[in-house]
């Protein structure tokens, strides 16, 4: 980012989203730690600053090495961000 720019609320709302989504794939996953593949974020309407926010992990799938999940953000009940990941699973030790 540049020097002196405010991070903007969906910006905020997706790290957000993300540490829970990551916090859930751990958890899921334990004891074996997890690397992310890839996300993608469908961005359904603008997150207000300060409202309350909602955050729903899910797994969706799991496979001996990868592990297939998502969630989503609420903010006043009504969808505002969907995340999906995939991860992957690694070795135990």
């Amino acid at each position: 980012m540049r020097e002196g720019s405010a991070m903007k609320p969906d910006e905020q709302l997706a790290l957000d989203l993300m540490a829970a989504i990551r916090a859930d794939a751990e958890t899921a996953c334990a004891p074996n730690s997890v690397e992310m593949v890839s996300v993608t974020f469908d961005v359904s309407s603008a997150a207000a600053s300060g409202a309350d926010v909602t955050l729903e992990p899910r797994i969706d799938r799991r496979t001996r090495t990868v592990l297939f999940t998502g969630g989503m953000a609420r903010q006043n009940g009504a969808p505002v961000m969907k995340a999906t990941a995939v991860y992957r699973i690694l070795p135990a030790g």
